[in-house]
């Protein structure tokens, strides 16, 4: 009896705590909110992050993407409680190219002798960007056939884009970018992909 006496005065308590962070997330309405929020609670891991509908396709980001500007949406497991509140969502124009990058240290006539055999074997078909990239890249791309994967304008340096925009799909290409030296193959046009940045709050479940 003297438990259960005990966990009825603490509960509304412990109900309390856990209903102020809820709150405190219904009266965060943008960056510098969420900032401040992140700063203060130190006791809950709080970060922001942005999800792309290109690069993430799970259940998750999903479900997160069909909430609007505002909203929420909590997820538990066994130890944790983690909120989700959606702060912006944009569209941004996103590239896709694949790279085989090399060693800046080796001669640059060295460097450009084996840029044209390796430009020379793929438009003759001899070998496969993938197979090329994976043999000759020191990025560590290469191991994966040196696709970047989508990359958002603006991340890379404008020399880099500048020189992607001037080609076409399909277009293979030497790209120099101050130091580092490129075989670059241009996979996919400019796209508008939508993205989403969110609070993430999780929360220890006592």
């Amino acid at each position: 009896m003297r438990l259960l006496f005990l966990f009825l005065i603490a509960f509304p308590t412990l109900l309390s705590a856990q209903m102020s962070i809820e709150q405190e997330l219904d009266s965060i309405s943008d960056y510098n909110d969420a900032k401040a929020f992140i700063k203060v609670n130190k006791s809950v891991k709080g970060k922001l992050v942005t999800f792309n509908k290109e690069k993430h396709k799970t259940k998750l980001a999903n479900e997160l993407f069909g909430l609007a500007i505002g909203g929420k949406k909590t997820y538990k497991t066994e130890r944790n409680k983690t909120h989700y509140k959606v702060l912006d969502k944009s569209q941004s124009p996103h590239y896709r190219v694949s790279i085989i990058r090399f060693d800046s240290k080796k001669e640059l006539s060295q460097i450009n002798a084996q840029r044209n055999l390796i430009i020379k074997a793929y438009k003759t078909g001899e070998h496969q960007f993938e197979t090329l990239a994976k043999t000759y890249s020191i990025d560590r791309s290469g191991k994966t056939g040196g696709d970047l994967g989508w990359i958002k304008k603006g991340e890379r340096s404008d020399n880099f884009e500048t020189v992607i925009d001037r080609h076409n799909v399909g277009d293979i290409f030497i790209l120099d970018d101050k130091n580092i030296h490129y075989v670059v193959l241009k996979t996919k046009a400019e796209l508008l992909i939508d993205e989403i940045t969110l609070l993430k709050v999780t929360e220890p479940i006592k």
